[in-house]
């Protein structure tokens, strides 16, 4: 995973174009509506991968 960059939740919410609040909302109550998140031992950050975010914006174009 050399150069992956990696997306937190501010950023996300940006590229969604959603509110910071309704991101978290939707990664506890709906996180079927995102993007696999990265899960990091010992660490409660939310974060993504911006690949996976792309594939996944892709798929969603349909």
């Amino acid at each position: 995973m050399k150069d992956a960059k990696l997306l937190d939740i501010a950023c996300m919410a940006k590229l969604l174009h959603k509110t910071r609040r309704t991101l978290e909302v939707d990664v506890t109550r709906r996180p079927e509506t995102l993007p696999p998140r990265l899960n990091i031992p010992g660490s409660r950050k939310v974060l993504w991968l911006e690949a996976d975010v792309m594939k996944w914006l892709e798929k969603c174009r349909g």
